[in-house]
């Protein structure tokens, strides 16, 4: 029996629930039902949801983003923003299982949203610049950006397009890595939509990531020597407006990556994955995707994967005073371990908004995940089960909205990791308060 060590919790600042299982591949039969769970769990939402949105009819058009825009100069339109995530208390800084660290914290940013139209030309651009302080522990803070850029050109039934990602951040790498670690990601997309009838359309892209650690002078473990790689996915999406407000997909794509340091890593494989958006003017906004996903690692004994994936971000406002969100996740990731190089990784999410006078709005929120980490094995031996490791939210908040571009809000949110290894269990809480400002 797999002992579990409860960890420390901490507190974040998101408005979620999930609720995930387990699976280790077919080797038990606890861990099939496990996976088949999450698929008819996911998957029922996925119909219901379909259903429901489907007997909607339109009302309203898509806006032009570049006509919504705060700011317009000519050709370039602008939608600037502040936010100041946080201004509060850590109580546990570094992630840590005992003697827990508490400081005071902050989180600014400035994202910049701009468009600029020239001819038949369109390029679009997301500029995010972060600020993170701890007045305590300063080798904490830190300076993050992201740069999105796209260029495209609108012809008849063709469209063109090119973009770029840049990301340099000091944050947390998802749930697995405790540790705060300065990591980039660049990318280049090309691709074109072919307009195939009044309804259809065609997305032709293939797009190349590369993801880097810089942890030369990092005291910790050495993430670029597992993590570095490079990541190129070449496929298809089809696109069928079902109605003005509901749009049925298909995305089919390879996927090919190759580890900088751990070339015994390297993979191929290919996703499929049918989905369905829904118009922000629909009885329910968001989109679901749920398929199918295989992984084929290069080298005997390294674990493979194939079975469900899916992502399910789904909101519904009743009476105009509650918004209810759902979401549903399944996917694998990466893993700095040696020896089990990446984890599956389930999860739902929910969350509750409900407006309670005027201005004021109460927030309730809560997560669940679990990562099931897969194990290599030697040569010619059974697959054995890895660990599993568990992560979870809770937090609550209330705001206040001062006309139609501020909002300010006081939250609270408790955080904690379950696993088997003492150094990766925590908990811990952080709360105070934010404050989104529109620029006029």
């Amino acid at each position: 029996m797999r002992g579990v060590l409860l960890t420390r919790h901490r507190l974040i600042f998101s408005c979620r629930w999930s609720l995930g299982s387990s699976d280790h591949g077919a080797e038990t039969a606890v861990s099939t039902f496990s996976g088949f769970r999450t698929a008819l769990v996911a998957g029922a939402l996925l119909a219901l949801l379909f259903v429901y949105a489907v007997t909607a009819r339109a009302q309203t058009q898509e806006p032009d983003p570049w006509e919504s825009a705060r700011w317009r100069f000519g050709p370039l339109a602008v939608t600037p923003k502040v936010e100041l995530k946080n201004l509060g208390w850590d109580s546990n800084v570094f992630y840590e299982h005992e003697d827990p660290k508490t400081d005071f914290t902050t989180t600014v940013a400035a994202p910049v949203d701009w468009w600029f139209r020239f001819g038949r030309g369109r390029l679009h651009g997301v500029d995010t610049f972060e600020g993170v302080y701890f007045a305590k522990y300063s080798d904490q803070s830190g300076f993050n950006q992201r740069h999105e850029l796209s260029l495209s050109a609108l012809l008849n039934r063709l469209q063109p397009y090119l973009s770029g990602l840049y990301l340099s951040t000091n944050d947390r790498p998802g749930y697995e890595i405790n540790a705060r670690v300065r990591h980039t990601e660049t990318g280049t997309n090309a691709g074109a939509i072919i307009r195939v009838s009044s309804r259809v359309d065609l997305d032709l892209s293939a797009r190349q990531t590369t993801y880097s650690y810089q942890d030369e002078g990092f005291t910790g473990q050495p993430y670029s020597t597992t993590l570095d790689r490079r990541t190129d996915n070449y496929g298809a999406n089809v696109r069928y407006r079902l109605t003005s407000l509901t749009t049925l997909t298909l995305l089919t794509d390879g996927v090919r990556e190759r580890f900088r340091q751990s070339p015994e890593r390297d993979n191929d494989g290919f996703r499929l994955l049918p989905g369905v958006e829904f118009s922000q003017y629909a009885l329910i906004q968001g989109k679901a995707q749920l398929g199918y996903r295989k992984l084929d690692t290069l080298l005997a004994g390294m674990p493979d994967f194939s079975g469900l994936v899916g992502n399910v971000e789904l909101s519904h406002a009743f009476g105009g005073t509650t918004r209810v969100t759902a979401g549903v996740s399944r996917d694998i990731y990466f893993s700095y371990e040696t020896t089990e190089p990446f984890y599956i990784q389930p999860g739902l999410t929910l969350g509750l908004t409900q407006q309670v006078s005027g201005p004021w709005d109460l927030q309730a929120r809560g997560s669940w995940y679990r990562l099931n980490y897969q194990r290599a094995t030697a040569v010619g031996s059974a697959p054995t089960p890895g660990r599993e490791d568990r992560y979870r939210t809770w937090g609550a908040g209330v705001g206040y909205r001062v006309g139609r571009d501020i909002r300010v809000g006081v939250n609270v949110d408790y955080v904690q990791r379950q696993s088997e290894y003492e150094s990766a269990a925590y908990e811990g809480i952080r709360g105070g308060m934010a404050v989104t400002y529109v620029l006029k």
